[in-house]
């Protein structure tokens, strides 16, 4: 937490988490019997000439695709067990949870936060989850501040060598509304929510074309795609940084790094990790548990999705924002966005 008062933060409990294995095994039954359907369809010569059959085989390949990469069973995921990882804010929460998934999987963890206490209890975790202590690496790191940042690089490189996965995880939110704000917290939700995804970029970049292998991970929200009253500022520094990321993601292609460096956009719905206070469920979403979140995120970057909404069903926004502006405020309304 900053200088000025930020809220203490917590939510209503998390509906049950989802049982994805038994979910998964439903959708993947359904989709079978869809493909021996349409394998009979095909079997048949004179169906090849019906535009019906091409356009029933892209919807259903696609729909598999998509299915595929939301349960992380794409089996062209990426392994990460060469990846040296800078993380900020993995001194709790999300942060900590990737820490350790991460650690399992075989990357090497440059881990940053404000709060060395927290990081040192991520790093406990992790050696008790198996991670070799060799391979953690942590030390504060106030992302507000660039000269930070800096020391953080060089402290990462110091302990692993050259950067290849960036995840800016780091973020704060006020809870107040648009004049309630202080100047101190404008500058700060935007220093730490936008503007330091640009110097941690600016900084890991080089290494990322150096090692001709990197990975740009941004923890953005679903409150970057849509704005709710009293969080203006944290809507629009999440704005901001969706904003920062399609446009790496375009200068990348244009400069033909993109077969090498990824970009992952990551915007999640309400989580339940204590940082929205009073935040309720509204239909159709739910709270997101910690857990499930971060098993998406690290199926999104094995999976190099460039963008992710969790959970999927929030891709809704950009069918809304189609809409003439009066029925998305009142779509919003609706769906309890306004309370």
């Amino acid at each position: 937490m900053s200088a000025f008062d930020m809220k203490t933060v917590t939510l209503d409990a998390p509906t049950s988490p989802l049982n994805i294995k038994k979910t998964a095994g439903k959708v993947i039954v359904y989709l079978a019997k869809l493909a021996k359907m349409l394998l009979v369809w095909l079997m048949q010569p004179k169906n090849w000439l019906k535009k019906r059959t091409w356009i029933g085989a892209f919807i259903l390949l696609r729909a598999a695709y998509v299915t595929m990469n939301e349960y992380g069973k794409n089996p062209f995921k990426k392994s990460l067990n060469k990846d040296h990882v800078f993380l900020t804010g993995a001194g709790s929460g999300l942060g900590r949870l990737m820490a350790i998934r991460l650690g399992k999987l075989g990357c090497k963890l440059s881990l940053s936060d404000i709060n060395m206490a927290g990081l040192e209890e991520t790093r406990a975790l992790c050696k008790k989850e198996g991670v070799p202590e060799e391979r953690i690496a942590i030390f504060v790191c106030d992302v507000s501040k660039k000269e930070s940042i800096l020391r953080g690089a060089q402290s990462a490189r110091a302990a692993h060598g050259l950067v290849t996965l960036l995840i800016n995880n780091a973020g704060i939110v006020s809870g107040k509304s648009t004049l309630e704000l202080t100047d101190a917290m404008i500058e700060k939700t935007m220093q730490v929510n936008t503007i330091a995804h640009l110097h941690t970029i600016r900084e890991f970049l080089p290494d990322m074309i150096q090692a001709k292998r990197g990975h740009i991970v941004t923890i953005a929200s679903m409150a970057g795609l849509a704005g709710v009253p009293g969080l203006s500022d944290y809507c629009g520094s999440k704005y901001g940084a969706i904003g920062i990321d399609e446009a790496v993601r375009t200068e990348l292609i244009q400069k033909g790094l993109s077969k090498f460096i990824k970009t992952s956009c990551i915007c999640p719905y309400l989580v339940s990790t204590g940082l929205f206070e009073g935040a309720k469920k509204s239909f159709p979403f739910s709270i997101l548990s910690p857990v499930e979140t971060v098993d998406r995120i690290i199926a999104a970057i094995q999976q190099e999705e460039p963008l992710v909404v969790i959970p999927w069903r929030g891709n809704m926004v950009f069918l809304a924002k189609m809409l003439p502006v009066g029925f998305q405020d009142n779509f919003s309304r609706v769906i309890g966005l306004h309370n």
